[in-house]
């Protein structure tokens, strides 16, 4: 298997990583490379390697934003996907519940327990674990520029830009029905945390070959507190600020100018955005149990 490891990640292991694998992985069974990232793309590029090699798996130890690089390039292949949750928010690795327990993350890739999964993409951009449109989107978009990592920068963007959102007017299209409403965010979920623990899609389940998709209406400022506790009760979907559904694919069109993300990246867009699942397309390292 071949480690992938961004080495400006929030929660960074300097130099240890090699020293911690030769120590805790099971070299019985395995046999590695341990390769560091060196610009944006990079482990995609690594992990394309790898599957033309046939190795069994490419470990993303890093965030989320190395995480959708290798899932990215094992995507359709036999390769699987593992995962050392060394960023600041590890979305995906929450949903895993691997957290940001390093020797849990060995654990699991010493059990060797193979799952396939669905992902998606947003305008041909892939995504595993959380997409969205919105005011999450613009967070995501600024804070990618700022150099300081973790929970209280990403903070202090959402209040920002909270303050200055204006009202996203979406017309919204799903199998057999289209419909049009005022928004602060559209949240479309494969997995079901967005990061730092926050609970978007609680019910969101990797495999079930649809998305959850929560459409947060623009409501006054003050009123989103009371949204806040939903994130850890997991009762976010049952809000009446909240409309919840689940769909294979949607459309999105705006008429603003507005962000779209892809697990945490953002990106401009004016128009229209289309979300589709794409069903058991990456083969995991997981607990064994139901994702």
């Amino acid at each position: 298997m071949l480690f992938v490891a961004n080495p400006f990640s929030g929660y960074k292991l300097g130099g240890r990583l090699g020293e911690l694998l030769q120590k805790y992985l099971n070299t019985e069974i395995y046999e590695y490379q341990l390769s560091y990232t060196e610009y944006p793309g990079h482990a995609t590029i690594l992990a394309n390697q790898a599957v033309k090699d046939g190795y069994f798996a490419v470990i993303a130890a890093g965030g989320d934003g190395t995480v959708n690089e290798v899932a990215n390039a094992l995507q359709g292949s036999n390769t699987a996907l593992g995962i050392i949750p060394l960023g600041s928010g590890n979305g995906f690795a929450y949903h895993l519940n691997i957290r940001r327990d390093f020797n849990k993350a060995i654990d699991i890739i010493n059990q060797a327990h193979i799952t396939t999964i669905d992902t998606g993409s947003v305008n041909g951009r892939f995504f595993v674990n959380v997409a969205g449109m919105g005011l999450d989107a613009a967070v995501a978009f600024k804070t990618k520029t700022n150099k300081k990592r973790g929970f209280l920068p990403y903070l202090k963007q959402s209040l920002i830009e909270g303050l200055k959102f204006k009202k996203l007017h979406l017309q919204i299209s799903t199998a057999g029905k289209s419909w049009s409403g005022d928004y602060a965010m559209a949240v479309i979920a494969n997995g079901s945390i967005y990061g730092y623990n926050f609970a978007i899609a609680p019910s969101a389940i990797l495999d079930d070959g649809v998305f959850d998709v929560l459409l947060v209406k623009y409501i006054p400022l003050w009123k989103y507190v009371f949204l806040l506790p939903r994130f850890f009760t997991k009762t976010i979907q049952n809000s009446p600020y909240v409309e919840y559904f689940k769909a294979n694919e949607i459309t999105l069109i705006t008429d603003n100018d507005s962000y779209y993300h892809v697990d945490g990246e953002g990106f401009e867009i004016k128009g229209s955005v289309h979300f589709k699942n794409q069903p058991q397309n990456l083969k995991i390292i997981s607990l064994p149990v139901n994702l």
